[in-house]
């Protein structure tokens, strides 16, 4: 607002500068033209100060240069013109904070997606881990079934359709019910051996179940 009053005040003193009366009067020493009213000799001014006002009255002005300006046309396009600088200036700040948001947007859906990836993998591997120690047991269980001996002949059977069919299942009942179904327990040897340990020991003879 400062700089269109500096340019509305010189606009003003120029447009007054150019519209200045001119007198002109003649003497002994020739024609004499100024725009001083009060360098005119006192017995010259009435006469000169008469046909100048008359030339003004009856010659219309024809304005040029500077004159021509419509002085409020002039403020009014100096204010549109700083009215559209700090429009433009108004957007162009809400554009760049726009795009400001837009990138820290961007950056915090990257590094939600890059933690949702590392959290993903995790979970991955660690199943992996799992699923692997299982199949190791699974394999695991199954060599034990085929090289064991079992007290019912029909129950490695049945133990081996369980596991190969229910792995996680047929696993966790073998460990807990299979294993001490299986002739190589403590307690089978043990019964075994009783009995043979009694076929081989003598009998006496007067047993009823005694055979010569």
């Amino acid at each position: 607002m400062l700089r269109s009053a500096i340019i509305l005040y010189t606009l003003v003193c120029l447009a007054s500068v150019a519209s200045a009366d001119v007198y002109k009067w003649e003497d002994a020493n020739g024609v004499h033209l100024t725009d001083n009213a009060s360098s005119v000799p006192e017995k010259y001014r009435e006469k000169v100060y008469a046909e100048t006002n008359e030339q003004n009255r009856n010659t219309t002005p024809q304005p040029t240069g500077i004159s021509k300006l419509n002085i409020p046309a002039v403020v009014n396009q100096i204010n549109q013109t700083a009215v559209y600088q700090a429009n433009y200036e108004q957007q162009r700040r809400a554009s760049e904070a726009m795009r400001q948001q837009q990138a820290r947007a961007l950056a915090a859906n990257t590094k939600t997606l890059d933690n949702a990836l590392q959290s993903l993998a995790g979970f991955m591997a660690i199943w992996l881990l799992i699923g692997f120690v299982l199949f190791v047991v699974w394999i695991a269980t199954i060599v034990d079934i085929v090289i064991s001996e079992f007290v019912v002949p029909s129950n490695k059977t049945v133990w081996m359709l369980l596991v190969l069919f229910l792995p996680v299942l047929g696993m966790l009942l073998y460990y807990l019910l299979g294993l001490s179904q299986k002739s190589s327990t403590k307690s089978y040897k043990n019964k075994h051996q009783e009995e043979l340990l009694a076929r081989l020991r003598p009998r006496d003879p007067k047993a009823k179940d005694f055979i010569i």
